[in-house]
């Protein structure tokens, strides 16, 4: 993530400071420093940390966290995305709004979210109208019968010499016609709200993806409540021991309470949400039963965090091991820091991880990327030195066959991908083959298109916001 997209600690001291309704004299007093350094600590002129960090706390009556949330930067970091398909100078403003009102980073973000789905709905439905056989019969039917109760209308209307038999007949038609028409509409009406369930969906997994990120991806109740269960996982391959790790976590109380706490309704928007975050914390805790934490983070460690290794060792797949890679941030047990990403062949992101230091786009990465050129070398581990504006990172990625071939149906396929700052490469056995560091072995890219500032890349499919 661009240092322009953290959220300041000083601006989130002083906000906090206002909420409170204290003065920086007295606030500066109260920790015992001078008015005027506190001022510089809240122009982010002086780093604060440790002690003193507390102690403005401790005065403001908040937790240290609230200076430091992730959810914070994840909100400038998603907010800065969504700005920066109109405004590169917008976006490296979205910290300060953040900082100033998170309130309102929100607002402008469910906004954001709101036009899109709509906007994804209008295309969407357009299309169907167009090409879907079951909507071009709704439309047929509807003129059908809207003609066929029109000119039985008219004639009743029109022709008064009617007999009584005659009168029935075309009465009976519009009865019958009518019943018909109610029948299509309800049809449609139908096919339309399975159509918003699908925008709300969507929705929904945004929602989860962000909760996920706000608690850095790790949550200590459930890895606690998984050792307490003093169970181990059987079975011959990564499928069943993953199936099996699943119906345990599942049946346990302990696990149980721990998952409804960690992801209590209230927090969510919707129903939908919640029962997603909670699927998502019950395979977070299979994960965590098939790969105990201080038994996983030292093997990893030792085999300087080897996936093929690693999945061999703990009989999980490539996609498993990747998973868990990116949830070590137990304090004072920390793995290193990897963001996860998985697309599909189409580029759809399903599943992103971030860290502090990179964040992941939204709606797609670059296609530089190696996750996207694993697809070329399927069940081959891949790596990329990659250099994003100035900061470098180390990628590795693999292309997994989630279905075989059945008949002309293609696999289901997925491209996994972890990406950790270029100053941990040394630890990573994937790292040893760009220790030189020269610039022939790194990929000069970009987050996605409108940041990029690559602007001869062969590759660029939109024009950067500064162009």
């Amino acid at each position: 993530m661009s240092l322009a997209h953290r959220v300041p600690i000083g601006d989130r001291i002083r906000n906090q400071r206002r909420n409170a309704g204290v003065t920086q004299r007295a606030l500066a007093d109260a920790v015992g420093v001078s008015p005027a350094y506190l001022s510089l600590i809240e122009s982010d002129k002086r780093q604060i940390g440790g002690r003193l960090l507390r102690q403005i706390a401790q005065s403001l009556g908040v937790e240290p966290d609230a200076f430091t949330a992730v959810s914070d930067d994840r909100l400038a970091g998603d907010l800065a995305e969504v700005a920066r398909s109109l405004s590169e100078d917008a976006a490296e403003t979205a910290a300060e709004l953040v900082a100033f009102s998170p309130d309102w980073a929100h607002l402008v973000l469910e906004l954001h979210a709101r036009a899109v789905t709509a906007e994804a709905r209008a295309y969407r439905l357009a299309d169907r109208f167009a090409r879907d056989p079951q909507w071009v019969s709704f439309a047929h039917d509807m003129l059908s019968r809207i003609t066929s109760i029109r000119s039985a209308s008219e004639i009743l209307s029109d022709f008064g010499t009617l007999s009584p038999r005659q009168r029935n007949r075309f009465m009976g038609t519009l009865v019958e016609e009518s019943a018909r028409l109610t029948d299509v509409a309800r049809d449609l009406i139908g096919a339309l709200q399975s159509a918003a369930e699908g925008d709300a969906a969507g929705a929904d997994v945004r929602e989860v993806d962000a909760f996920l990120q706000d608690h850095d991806n790790y949550f200590d109740g459930v890895e606690r409540a998984v050792e307490a269960m003093g169970v181990e996982v059987t079975g011959a391959s990564p499928s069943a021991r993953f199936t099996a790790a699943r119906a345990l976590v599942d049946a346990d109380r302990g696990v149980a309470a721990a998952i409804e706490q960690a992801a209590l309704p209230s927090k969510f928007r919707t129903e939908g949400a919640a029962r997603r975050a909670v699927g998502a914390l019950s395979r977070y805790a299979a994960g965590a039963l098939m790969m105990p934490y201080s038994a996983f983070l030292r093997a990893a460690q030792a085999e300087r965090y080897d996936l093929d290794r690693l999945s061999d060792q703990f009989t999980a797949s490539f996609e498993q091991v990747a998973h868990r890679m990116a949830t070590l941030r137990r304090a004072n047990e920390q793995g290193l820091p990897f963001a996860f990403l998985r697309v599909d062949p189409a580029g759809t992101v399903s599943k992103r991880r971030s860290t502090a230091t990179l964040r992941l786009p939204l709606f797609g990465a670059c296609p530089l990327w190696i996750v996207y050129q694993a697809f070329a070398s399927p069940e081959r581990t891949l790596t990329q030195m990659v250099d994003l504006g100035g900061e470098r990172f180390l990628f590795v990625a693999k292309a997994l066959h989630k279905t075989p071939w059945r008949g002309a149906m293609p696999p289901a396929r997925f491209a996994v991908m972890l990406g950790v700052d270029a100053a941990h490469a040394d630890a990573v056995v994937y790292g040893d083959a760009f220790a030189s560091g020269r610039d022939s072995l790194i990929t000069f890219a970009g987050y996605e298109c409108h940041s990029c500032q690559h602007k001869r890349c062969p590759q660029r499919a939109h024009r950067s916001a500064g162009d």
